[in-house]
């Protein structure tokens, strides 16, 4: 987006996006599965700003509306570090999945936050999806990727008002073989437990939300079952550059799994695959460490 100036004359840029950052790429209009792949060029500067986003987004979800969010960005900007209870509260909420500078958390685990993150955030961006499902509502991620239950959900709006929701497992992929048996496991999780998952995260919902919101997360565990028109499910992967998917072919155990979800937009699957993964899912966890 170009430059806007402000009444004072200086001009002012918006911060990019993660959807802009990774270059997202769309599948083929006659794919089965809805799908796109970003991140395969990510370096330099919009690398570091990618990885400066997950880390501030990680520890929003922690924080939530506590002062520590802010006293965390200040440690983070170079601002004195905090002493006492103030600091202990500080890593309290950091070591949440990333672990302590003298105590870090397994690389796999670390990785694992780190492709949840990435859905989380472009969970968010993605308002209107292709086929015109208007975002309502993304749950965030847990703050521990080591919790049990379900990874995503997320609630869209149709253009008659209907409701629907997409149900999301989220993986890391860095093993040898191809991404293609991430995909395939992902999607067999969620066809063999997606039930329970929703369940774990639409009950509390029926407490907490209005109608016809709160009506909508009552019905959601039997819309799933049903295999409605209002359910789908999303596979998320986050990888390496060059364990990227060649062909539509690698997404097709999503389609295996669900094959009552026939229309546009029902099956999706996301791909971030990030030269060297790895070495960014450390440097997101050394800028959540900067700020103790």
């Amino acid at each position: 987006m170009p430059p806007t100036e402000t009444e004072a004359g200086t001009a002012q840029t918006t911060p990019p996006t993660l959807t802009d950052l990774l270059a997202l790429k769309e599948s083929p209009k006659n794919s089965k599965v809805e799908y796109v792949i970003g991140g395969l060029e990510l370096t330099g500067t919009d690398r570091e700003s990618a990885a400066q986003l997950l880390a501030d987004g990680a520890m929003r979800i922690r924080c939530g509306k506590s002062p520590v969010l802010t006293r965390w960005r200040t440690r983070r900007d170079g601002g004195p570090e905090e002493t006492g209870a103030r600091k202990t509260a500080l890593e309290t909420y950091a070591k949440l999945g990333f672990g302590l500078r003298d105590k870090p958390a397994n690389d796999d685990h670390l990785q694992g936050l780190v492709a949840e993150l990435l859905w989380n955030r472009l969970m968010q961006e993605r308002l209107v999806c292709r086929d015109g499902r208007r975002l309502v509502r993304a749950h965030s991620v847990k703050p521990d990727p080591l919790e049990p239950g379900g990874d995503g959900l997320v609630v869209y709006e149709i253009d008659d008002g209907t409701l629907v929701f997409r149900l999301w497992e989220i993986k890391k992929h860095e093993a040898q073989k191809r991404i293609s048996a991430t995909i395939w496991r992902a999607s067999q999780q969620l066809s063999s437990r997606g039930n329970e998952y929703l369940a774990k995260l639409a009950g509390p919902e029926t407490v907490e939300e209005k109608s016809p919101l709160g009506e909508f997360y009552a019905d959601i565990v039997e819309l799933w079952l049903d295999g409605s028109d209002r359910a789908g499910a999303g596979v998320s992967v986050g990888t390496s550059a060059e364990r990227a998917p060649k062909k539509p072919s690698s997404f097709g155990s999503i389609a295996t799994a669900f094959p009552h979800f026939q229309k546009p937009g029902q099956i999706e699957s996301i791909v971030v695959a990030i030269p060297d993964f790895p070495g960014f899912a450390t440097r997101v966890r050394e800028i959540v460490w900067s700020g103790l």
